[in-house]
């Protein structure tokens, strides 16, 4: 085992690419210097490093004690000291129980057929031949009947770190590329409605790294729950907490749930009701303007449509954001405080002192996490906290962020394995269900599909790897069931996981994928939230694969074959194995560099971690120090409050009844949010948060971290007693789509009106009610207006006592 001294970590330049800026200036240690060997106890045969690939935003090492071919223990990061900086990089408990998912008692195992039928989880175990050969020759037939836009390999996130044990990209998306192609997505589950409403706002949703907070004065969140849900020594929870003890910045958290993130960390909390922000924010700009308070020098000069005279040429009267605020724009309506506290549930004097304070402190960092954006109107709620930045001016210098997710200030990684898919055609991730069902009737204009007007096909074969999105991450899970069960929509499903899982119960052929410790990969700090301390992982293989569990490069390998002989098995691997794979993709960026570890030094050593920059990256600074010479990527070059993409998109898009597209980030009312009449009928708001016991819904197959932490329903006191509810009685939470129950957690940490659970409990029916815990039991397929994407925080419920 090998490691880098702490006094003599390497600091490349940015001609490393994957992100690196130049602020990495030191100059390069010799490798045979720099590394030193670490003896490893006799107790163990063996101690190798390894690389944690689940999607919760960190990609932390591990090391992993082999002893007799198994894994006795895993230990994290032993490297470096206990300053910011210079720390180890330690992975949190999840990391840490990787043991328990290679030893799993539902490993997959070997390849498995479906003999019930689909949906049953009735299965038998077949040869790895059989199990190619009937996915190969039924991916032939779908090619000759559909074509291959009707294959499709589903959205997932759950081996998202490495560069060949990847869910959705890497080999699977080469082998298909080669194959003749297949129908794309864009989007996310996590990001779509804030990566859409930023790119039409500043062209991108990227923002300042998390360290800003350090030369901040105040730090306003929005829904940012980074602490619990990357909340390792790689991710963003650390290095947050790290900054506010550096700089002691006022910190307020606008949050419905008092999350890990205020613990011990957090001067204010403002409970909001969910899907109001934008509402917050309009009452938040009407204090500026009537107080004089907003910075009209900044709005001017780097900003469209917050003012008349900044508005597009064309444009209609009175149809600028501050119109709009002081009652002049379409609805004649004030967004005064005391309109917005009806709304949001937020008094109006604590709006007009937080107004205030938020437009006389500077510098001052702004952040939203995902929570807020996850709405049925979440582009709005997007749009609407960055306008906030822009009014206040606090966008581009040290200690702001503009209103967006933090960053990271740069990464190291080597290159992708290359691919070139030959059908253009994509889809929203989100939307897949509906391909399946009507995928020949979707359109640019009704769907959001791109490059394309309108889909050739619907999709008829579904590959769903390293993912639980086939049922337990997708929405409306009761009815995705039956879309799923029904053969003559989708006619064949493929799904590759190392575990049974709750989506594998609707595949045709189950195979049995290998772990991170079962094989050689990178593991690529860019996949997270490294902020400015970048790292890279060099996973070394540990054990064999359990039973005829294998690396999915090497099932493409086999699988290719069986689709195109010899001919496409040598255009797929040009003739390298996984390992020489990864040999010339880490050549293609650093072969030749001066100073630079090889491939076979990269190998030996597991880590290598980069110092800290000396600056973090702050948004968009070039741009305000020369808007000319730097313009942003929207149409007009400038920040669009008013978005002229949006306005052309308002005029020319159907949308489902009760959606709006507006070019302005005013509040709309969200459909199944607090203003939508079913509340009537359903009146409580629901939604899932991001838990320490999983990511997603990884992890959950661990028994130890499921008994550690629990699935709870948290409903506050008013609520509960309202309900004759105490905490431990199980309840049944439900509404139009499904029911399901759970556990009650009766506390004040959530607002009253709002309650909450864990999300990514796995999907499990028990006469129609789900007992997982599966807060998608509970959802909507209909998605969000603008970007298509998944709206799973607007759930309107009741809850009663089981």
């Amino acid at each position: 085992m090998y490691e880098i001294s702490r006094r003599r970590f390497l600091q490349w330049s940015g001609a490393l690419g994957g992100g690196l800026a130049s602020s990495a200036i030191l100059p390069l240690p010799s490798i045979a210097e720099d590394v030193k060997t670490v003896p490893s106890s006799k107790k163990y045969d063996s101690i190798k490093w390894a690389g944690c690939t689940i999607n919760c935003g960190s990609k932390c090492p591990v090391r992993v004690f082999v002893k007799g071919g198994k894994i006795d223990h895993i230990e994290t990061d032993n490297t470096g000291g206990d300053e910011f900086g210079s720390h180890q990089v330690r992975a949190c408990l999840r990391g840490r129980s990787n043991r328990y998912r290679v030893y799993n008692p539902n490993r997959l195992l070997y390849p498995l057929k479906r003999i019930g039928k689909r949906g049953e989880g009735k299965f038998a175990r077949i040869s790895w031949d059989e199990a190619l050969e009937t996915i190969a020759t039924k991916m032939k037939e779908v090619k000759e009947k559909y074509g291959n836009e009707a294959i499709y390999l589903n959205y997932a996130t759950g081996t998202t770190g490495a560069i060949m044990n990847r869910c959705t990209a890497g080999p699977w998306v080469r082998l298909l590329s080669l194959f003749g192609g297949y129908l794309n997505y864009y989007n996310s589950y996590s990001t779509a409605q804030i990566t859409d409403g930023l790119n039409h706002f500043y062209g991108t949703s990227r923002g300042s790294d998390i360290m800003n907070i350090e030369y901040a004065k105040l730090v306003v969140m929005f829904g940012n729950n980074s602490v619990e849900t990357r909340m390792s020594g790689g991710g963003t929870g650390y290095a947050y907490k790290c900054a506010l003890e550096r700089g002691g910045a006022k910190i307020i958290h606008i949050d419905p749930r008092y999350s890990d993130s205020l613990v011990g960390a957090c001067d204010q909390w403002i409970p909001i009701v969910p899907g109001t922000d934008g509402a917050l924010i309009a009452a938040m700009a009407h204090v500026m303007i009537s107080e004089d308070l907003h910075d009209k020098e900044f709005l001017s000069k780097y900003c469209v449509g917050f003012s008349s005279d900044t508005l597009p040429e064309g444009t209609s009267e009175n149809s600028s954001y501050e119109d709009y605020v002081m009652g002049r724009g379409e609805d004649k309506t004030e967004k005064t405080p005391a309109w917005a506290e009806n709304i949001t549930k937020i008094s109006a004097q604590t709006i007009i002192n937080l107004a205030r304070e938020v437009a006389t402190t500077k510098p001052c960092f702004i952040a939203q996490g995902w929570g807020a954006q996850r709405q049925s109107n979440g582009e709005q709620a997007a749009r609407a906290i960055a306008t906030l930045a822009a009014m206040t001016g606090n966008i581009g210098s040290v200690g702001t962020n503009p209103g967006t997710r933090e960053h990271t200030t740069g990464w190291i990684e080597p290159a992708s394995l290359p691919y070139k898919n030959p059908i253009k055609d994509a889809i929203p991730c989100f939307l897949w269900t509906d391909a399946i069902v009507r995928g020949k009737e979707m359109r640019d204009i009704t769907d959001g599909v791109r490059k394309t007007t309108q889909l050739k096909q619907n999709i008829k074969f579904l590959w769903n790897t390293g993912g639980n999105c086939l049922i337990n991450q997708h929405s409306d899970a009761n009815k995705t069931a039956k879309i799923l069960e029904d053969e003559s929509l989708c006619e064949f499903i493929v799904d590759v996981n190392v575990t049974r899982t709750s989506s594998n119960r609707f595949a045709d052929i189950i195979l049995p994928d290998a772990t991170p410790l079962e094989q050689e990969d990178f593991v690529r700090s860019s996949a997270g939230y490294s902020n400015d301390r970048p790292y890279i992982i060099y996973s070394q293989k540990a054990i064999e694969p359990l039973g005829e569990s294998m690396p999915i490069y090497d099932m493409c390998t086999k699988l290719a074959e069986k689709l195109g002989g010899e001919t496409l098995k040598n255009a797929f691997t040009e003739g390298r194995t996984q390992v020489e794979w990864l040999e010339h993709l880490w050549d293609v960026k650093f072969k030749d560099k001066e100073g630079i570890p090889t491939f076979t030094q990269m190998k030996e050593m597991g880590i290598l971690k980069l110092p800290r920059y000396k600056k973090p990256l702050v948004g968009f600074e070039k741009f305000v120090q020369d808007p000319i010479a730097n313009p942003l990527k929207t149409p007009t070059g400038k920040i669009e409050i008013f978005s002229t993409a949006l306005d052309k998109m308002a005029k020319t898009w159907i949308l489902h009844e009760g959606q709006a597209i507006t070019p302005l980030p005013i509040f709309t009312e969200a459909k199944d949010g607090p203003l939508d009449p079913a509340r009537k009928t359903y009146p409580l708001q629901i939604f899932g948060y991001h838990y320490k016991g999983r990511t997603h819904s990884s992890f959950w197959e661990s028994a130890p971290i499921r008994e550690i932490n629990p699935d709870e329903l948290w409903i506050n006191p008013v609520d509960a007693k309202e309900r004759h509810i105490k905490t431990g009685d199980k309840v049944l939470v439900y509404n139009q789509y499904g029911t399901m129950s759970i556990v009650a957690k009766v506390t004040p940490k959530i607002m009253p009106g709002v309650t909450s659970c864990p999300q990514g409990g796995w999907y499990k029916t028990e006469n129609g009610i789900d007992v997982g815990g599966c807060i998608n039991s509970l959802t909507t397929h209909e998605p969000s207006a603008i970007a298509k994407g998944n709206p799973q925080h607007s759930i309107l419920v009741e809850i009663k006592k089981a």
